[in-house]
């Protein structure tokens, strides 16, 4: 007489826990994953109720950036590590100076940071951007 051995199945792994598991998983990676939010550039930007004021020449200095990248001081080619410098020396001639910067709509916003941060460094209160004309 020949005995029968127990039928074996397939193993199988429960899917219950499994999607427990991966569940908790995702729950304790969401709560202890700092997000960084970009906080962006710090500037104080005039109030509804703010009053124009006329502004001579002499304390504007305008900084352009052409399509091609170049910049200009005033109409006069620059450099962009020399900007800080200049903004600094008509700074000390002219403390209310009015530093305007133009930058022309294909030129990478990056370029316009770095210039923007150049000034700041000068530490220029007074600054007015605008879009040039493309």
């Amino acid at each position: 007489m020949r005995i029968r051995g127990r039928l074996k199945g397939r193993p199988e792994i429960a899917q219950a826990p499994m999607s427990d598991v991966a569940f908790l998983l995702l729950i304790f990676f969401l709560s202890t994953t700092i997000f960084d939010f970009e906080v962006g550039i710090p500037m104080v930007l005039p109030g509804v109720q703010s009053t124009r004021e006329r502004v001579e020449r002499e304390d504007v200095l305008e900084i352009a950036t052409a399509a091609d990248g170049t910049i200009t001081i005033d109409g006069l080619p620059a450099l962009l590590d020399s900007v800080e410098e200049t903004v600094r020396a008509r700074l000390n001639a002219r403390p209310e100076l009015t530093v305007f910067l133009v930058t022309h709509p294909s030129v990478p916003y990056r370029r316009m940071v770095e210039l923007l941060d150049e000034v700041r460094a000068a530490r220029a209160r007074r600054i007015m951007l605008k879009l040039g004309e493309g």
